[in-house]
């Protein structure tokens, strides 16, 4: 019986990106073990799950043999084999599984894409379907608000290569994210209330500002005794409230995390809150309901097509931006020429075909040496090659 102890030091459970895919990309101590699975959520497709990542693992302990003693040859698939004996995490799978490991240390990724059996030995991590995969999802915040209470959310938005019409884009499931209360601590149940921001009572002496007399100095805003509409009150209460949510997501959500950040929201509030906002990662477009009367998989529904939407708009200006570069000289979809600039860290934007596998190399330096990957379908690609790129200068 393995320990949490034992596990946590040779498995850790990584959230896919590009940054986790470049990080991969560094020297690693040889030999590197790469493993690919597709997975199953439900039963009883899942009960085959476990036994075929114990045959792929018994197909990396053949290519070990060859070269390394049996005490290693344990050591370094002993993460595998703690991940085959943890029944709870084959019970909670998706769509795929990467697992990568070198010196009995393995990074785990659970995939909302499915991917091709493999297990391989090499010098260094066999990473292009993950790279394929990291390159169509989208991380972001979510900020579900009423005129009474705010929640943040944290999901990722998983989509078919660019430029493919069937593929569906989804939100696996949304996270709560934590706000702090106005005390400093932990808002009740993670949430921000008004109610602990604003005092309901209309009448209290805080509302009750003074005039400055009859030598003309007072202003139209001034409450005397407090009797001003309970309706004004209210909407001066809720905009109070939208400030604070504002401040407290920009500095407590926002700006630490740099995600974009939806709004989901009753449209006359949503377009106060727009307007009174100073957060610049929120979104242009927003889900125009009441989170209220949304199920957490309507709105992860929701924010899937929003982030649809958006990265299609912002696709179709990254392949015209393309087309602009090339007539000034500043792109190109010669492979050649892409493999050099590649090498000398001048490719910002790579478009690669999603099922051409002969550049994967080439996606992989353009990763490591800082540049961001775009994976687009045949159609969708700007030249006919299966590579175009956008140089830096």
């Amino acid at each position: 019986m393995h320990t949490a102890t034992e596990r946590a030091a040779a498995l850790t459970i990584t959230a896919l990106s590009l940054e986790a895919v470049r990080d991969l990309l560094e020297p690693q101590p040889a030999p590197c073990l790469s493993v690919y699975l597709p997975t199953h959520r439900n039963v009883p497709d899942n009960r085959v799950d476990r036994p075929s990542f114990r045959h792929l693992i018994g197909a990396l302990e053949m290519s070990l043999s060859a070269a390394h003693r049996r005490d290693e040859i344990d050591r370094l698939l002993r993460p595998f084999r703690l991940l085959a004996d943890d029944q709870r995490f084959w019970e909670h799978s998706r769509d795929g599984l990467a697992v990568l490991a070198s010196d009995g240390v393995a990074r785990v990724f659970v995939l909302q894409r499915p991917v091709r059996p493999l297990a391989v030995v090499t010098n260094r991590f066999h990473l292009l379907p993950l790279l394929r995969i990291a390159a169509a999802l989208e991380r972001f915040q979510l900020l579900a608000l009423t005129s009474r209470e705010a929640r943040v959310y944290e999901g990722t938005s998983w989509h078919g290569a660019a430029g493919q019409p069937d593929a569906r884009p989804t939100v696996d499931r949304l996270d709560p994210v934590p706000l702090p209360a106005a005390s400093g601590s932990v808002a009740t149940e993670g949430r921000l209330v008004r109610d602990d921001v604003i005092d309901e009572e209309i009448l209290q002496p805080h509302r009750v500002k003074l005039g400055k007399g009859p030598a003309g100095m007072a202003a139209s805003d001034v409450v005397h005794g407090g009797f001003r509409s309970k309706q004004d009150d209210i909407d001066n209460d809720t905009e109070i409230f939208l400030r604070h949510v504002d401040e407290v997501v920009l500095r407590e959500v926002s700006q630490p995390s740099g995600l974009p950040l939806l709004l989901v929201a009753a449209s006359r509030l949503a377009a106060t809150f727009r307007g009174l906002s100073k957060n610049p990662l929120l979104a242009a477009e927003y889900v125009a309901k009441d989170p209220h009367l949304l199920t957490p998989d309507d709105l992860a529904a929701a924010a899937a097509d929003v982030f649809a939407q958006e990265r299609e708009v912002r696709i179709a200006r990254e392949v015209t931006a393309f087309g602009n570069a090339r007539d000034h000289g500043h792109a190109s979809g010669d492979p050649a020429d892409i493999a050099r600039a590649a090498v000398a860290g001048r490719v910002a934007t790579l478009f690669v075909d999603e099922a051409e596998d002969l550049y994967g190399g080439v996606a992989e330096t353009v990763l490591a040496k800082g540049g961001t990957v775009v994976a687009l379908v045949r159609n969708a690609m700007p030249t006919e090659t299966g590579l175009a790129a956008i140089y830096r200068y």
